[in-house]
C-alpha cells in the first residue's frame, strides 16, 4: 500500500510509452507496474505522465545592473516554472560588481530559501572581479553541492580574460566540474557598436549586427579550444547559429567534451522581428540575438539528431519599462537583453516537437530532463521516471489547445516573445517529490516547499587530457 498511486495515464518511461501506474512512498518513486494500491489515488486518465523538466539556464533575482533588477524572485519564478512542467530549476549564484563567487553563492541562496516551491541548484559565476584566490572559493563551494561554474566572454563587469579563463579550467579540470560560457568576441562588439553608434545606425534591427553569427562563432572556436588544452568540460550555452553550432560538431571529432544548448527563442524567432517598430522590436531583443531561418533550420536538425544537448530557457525576467528605458524610440543600445521564457520553455517543444513528431519520446526527454540531470549531477535524484528517483511529475493534456500570452503566464514579466502563438499541450499537474505543487491547473505549494539540491561532480580521474601530458608524435 504506497502513500500515493498514479493510475491510468500513458507513462514516459525512458524510450517508450507504457501504460501503467507509479507508486509513490517518502517523496520517490516505490514501484512501476500494474495494479498498485495506495492511501491516495491521483487519477491521470487521458493525460501523459512524463518526467519533471529541468531547467538548467534561467536567472531569479539577480544583483541590479545597469540600473534594473529581475521581475521575477524565486518565488515568482518557481511558480511561473511549475505551471510550465519544470521541476527543477538550476539558476545562477550571479555577483555584483566586484562581489566574490562565494558571496553571490551566499546572496543566492539566501534569496531562495523560503521562497522557492520548487527544488533547485546553482551554478557558479566566475568574473574578474571574484578574487585573486578563485581556485580556493571554487574548491569551498565544490564542498556545499556545486558541480558547475559560468563564464562570459562579453558584457562589461563580467567578461574573463584569458589567464582567469584558463585558471578557472583548470580548476575545474580537478574538481570534476561542468564550465558553462557565454561565447561571443567582446572586442568584436565594442568595435561594431562604435562604428553602428558613429554612423547613426541604433535601431534595434541593429542588434543583430552589433552580435554578427561570426563573432559567436569565433569565440565559441576561442573557447572550445581552450576546452582542449585543458582537458576540460565544457557547456556553449544558447548556441544560435549554424556557424557556431558547426564549431561545437569539429570540436566533438577532435575528443572535445562539449556540450552544446540552445533556448527556445532560436527556433521560434528570428532576426526580422528586429526590424519592427522600436517597442514591438524590444520584446525580441535577447543575446545572441536571433537569427536566420538558415539557422533555425540547422538548430531544429540538431535537435532531432543529438548535436544539441540542452533545451534551456535563459529566463531573463526584466518589466517591459526597465528593458526599453527612458529613450523615447527604443535602440539596440538602450534596450535591456533579456527575454521571460521559464514558464513556455515545455510547452513550445512539446507543441512542435514531440506532438508534430520532429522528435522522438527518447530525445524529447533527452533534452528536456535527462541530459541535464547527467550533466550537471542532478541524477541520483531527477530527470526520469525511474524507481529510487524523486517523485518529480508533470501529467500533460495532449489536447488542450491554448494561446501564449503574459496574461495566461504566472510570470511577474508584464510581456512575453510569443504573446498570441496557439501550442497544443498543457501541463494540468506537477508534483515535486510526490507532493502536488500544481493541482488541476491550480497552485498548492507554499513559499519554500522547494529544497535546494546538493548536484554531485563527475570524477576528475574521467576527464580528458590536457593537450600538453599527451605524446603529439603518437597522435597522427
Amino acid at each position: 500500500m504506497h502513500e500515493l498511486v498514479i493510475k491510468g495515464g500513458r507513462v514516459a518511461l525512458d524510450d517508450d510509452w507504457a501504460e501503467c501506474d507509479i507508486g509513490i512512498d517518502d517523496g520517490r518513486i516505490a514501484a512501476i507496474g500494474s495494479g498498485l494500491s495506495g492511501k491516495s489515488l491521483l487519477d491521470a486518465g487521458g493525460r501523459w505522465v512524463m518526467p519533471g523538466g529541468i531547467d538548467a539556464h534561467c536567472h531569479l533575482d539577480q544583483p541590479v545592473w545597469g540600473g534594473a533588477g529581475n521581475a521575477d524572485d524565486f518565488e515568482s519564478g518557481t511558480i511561473s516554472a511549475a505551471f510550465g512542467g519544470t521541476t527543477c530549476i538550476v539558476p545562477f549564484g550571479m555577483p555584483g560588481p566586484d562581489m566574490t563567487t562565494i558571496g553571490a553563492m551566499d546572496r543566492a541562496l539566501d534569496r531562495a530559501a523560503g521562497q522557492a516551491v520548487i527544488d533547485y541548484g546553482l551554478h557558479a559565476v566566475v568574473t574578474m572581479g571574484t578574487g585573486a584566490d578563485v581556485e580556493a572559493q571554487l574548491a569551498q563551494l565544490a564542498g556545499r553541492g556545486i558541480a558547475s561554474v559560468k563564464l562570459f566572454m562579453t558584457y562589461q563587469g563580467f567578461a574573463v580574460d584569458d589567464d582567469l579563463f584558463f585558471r578557472v579550467l583548470d580548476a575545474a579540470h580537478g574538481l570534476g566540474w561542468i564550465v558553462m560560457v557565454h561565447a561571443e568576441n567582446d572586442a568584436a562588439i565594442r568595435r561594431t557598436r562604435r562604428r553602428l553608434i558613429d554612423l547613426g545606425r541604433t535601431d534595434i534591427r541593429y542588434h543583430v549586427v552589433a552580435h554578427s553569427e561570426t563573432m559567436e562563432r569565433e569565440a565559441t572556436h576561442r573557447a572550445l579550444a581552450f576546452a582542449e588544452m585543458t582537458g576540460a568540460r565544457m557547456t556553449i550555452v544558447h548556441v544560435s547559429s549554424w556557424q557556431s553550432a558547426e564549431e561545437v560538431a569539429r570540436a566533438r571529432t577532435r575528443g572535445v567534451d562539449v556540450v552544446a544548448e540552445t533556448c527556445p527563442q532560436y527556433l521560434f524567432v528570428d532576426a526580422a522581428d528586429l526590424d519592427r517598430p522600436g517597442k514591438d522590436a524590444a520584446r525580441f531583443v535577447f543575446s545572441p540575438p536571433p537569427r536566420s531561418p538558415r539557422s533555425q533550420e540547422h538548430l531544429w536538425r540538431d535537435l532531432i539528431d543529438g548535436g544539441i544537448d540542452l533545451w534551456s530557457s535563459d529566463h531573463s525576467p526584466y518589466f517591459f519599462a526597465d528593458k526599453i528605458g527612458r529613450a523615447e524610440t527604443p535602440g539596440f543600445t538602450t534596450t535591456l537583453s533579456g527575454i521571460p521564457g521559464i514558464e513556455t520553455r515545455l510547452p513550445l517543444l512539446f507543441s512542435e516537437g514531440l506532438l508534430t513528431g520532429r522528435l522522438t519520446l527518447a530525445r524529447y526527454l533527452d533534452l528536456t530532463s535527462r541530459n541535464a540531470a547527467s550533466i550537471y549531477g542532478l541524477a541520483h535524484a531527477k530527470g526520469r521516471i525511474e524507481v529510487g528517483l524523486d517523485a518529480d511529475l508533470a501529467l500533460w493534456d495532449p489536447t488542450a489547445r491554448w494561446t501564449l500570452g503574459h496574461k495566461a503566464l504566472h510570470s511577474r514579466v508584464d510581456f512575453t516573445p510569443y504573446e498570441g502563438k496557439s501550442v497544443t499541450g498543457k501541463p494540468t499537474n506537477v508534483l515535486v517529490r510526490g507532493m502536488p505543487v500544481i493541482a488541476d491547473g491550480m497552485l498548492q505549494a507554499q513559499p519554500g516547499f522547494g529544497r535546494f539540491v546538493a548536484r554531485t561532480a563527475a570524477d576528475p580521474a574521467q576527464s580528458g587530457k590536457p593537450v600538453e601530458e599527451t605524446t603529439p608524435w603518437l597522435d597522427a
